[in-house]
């Protein structure tokens, strides 16, 4: 699905208050996502609770998260959870941008 550069930016944004990172791209949703991606297998690697945590705050579903967990490859299983980070992300920034212009 495409997404116009403001929902994307809106996003990012977010996602580096979130992670407490501040060189997320902005402009492409593959570099974002790669990128993202990096962040949450360090997480893995480093602070499961943190990870855990900000997942609870974006509202990634459970059920979700658990199915992204079932993987041998823990670079797979952060590509997975940063694609529902982003879905979610993405959702919520189009919700913001909808109502926000009423």
């Amino acid at each position: 699905m495409q997404y116009p550069p403001t929902i994307i930016s809106s996003a990012t944004t977010r996602l580096q208050s979130l992670f407490e990172v501040e060189n997320l791209p902005v402009s492409n949703l593959e570099s974002l996502h790669f990128k993202l991606a990096r962040v949450v297998l360090h997480l893995l690697n480093t602070d499961l609770a943190k990870l855990l945590q900000i997942l609870y705050r974006i509202d990634v579903e459970e059920k979700a998260v658990k199915e992204a967990m079932i993987a041998d490859d823990q670079e797979m299983i952060a590509e997975r959870i940063a694609r529902l980070i982003l879905k979610r992300e993405l959702q919520k920034a189009e919700l913001r941008q909808k109502y926000s212009s009423r």
